[in-house]
């Protein structure tokens, strides 16, 4: 189900775009940041029936080269509620881990209260910290970590 993308294939990056724009309309990811996402950070997509439906990207933190911060995850909406998001995640942790990342961060909309209880109860998140106004005026964000260490041993 999970393929890392290598290189900047147009039908696979239109079909990124299109499921971003789907899930976050213009906050969604375009072909100017997902193409720099794919030669210099980690984009992975899931696959079903050979169509791409959801994708996650990951960027290297640079003050701690052993931590991974998830840029964002989205999936078609025909695919949403089925379990394949937190599969596909746990998955691309495994990637991950498999490539000495030891932590994934990210931030989330503290009002999105069905993706932090994911986040928490399903994959193992826990709340580090809060931002105010992380991308504008009441646009706040929690901060969740993940520890990769000893999960898939």
């Amino acid at each position: 189900m999970i393929e890392l993308v290598h290189t900047n294939d147009t039908k696979i990056v239109e079909s990124i775009v299109k499921i971003e724009a789907e899930a976050f309309g213009n906050g969604g990811m375009n072909e100017w940041h997902l193409v720099p996402l794919i030669r210099h950070g980690r984009v992975y997509v899931a696959r079903i029936d050979g169509q791409v439906v959801g994708s996650v990207q990951y960027l290297l933190d640079w003050e701690n080269p052993r931590k991974a911060y998830m840029f964002g995850i989205a999936f078609t909406q025909a695919w949403q509620g089925r379990g394949l998001g937190t599969e596909f995640l746990k998955q691309s942790f495994r990637a991950l881990a498999e490539n000495n990342i030891e932590q994934v961060e990210l931030t989330v909309d503290p009002n999105n209260t069905a993706a932090v209880k994911v986040y928490e109860n399903k994959l193992g998140f826990v709340i580090t910290g809060f931002r105010n106004n992380e991308y504008g005026e009441g646009e706040n964000r929690l901060v969740m970590q993940l520890a990769l260490t000893n999960q898939f041993d």
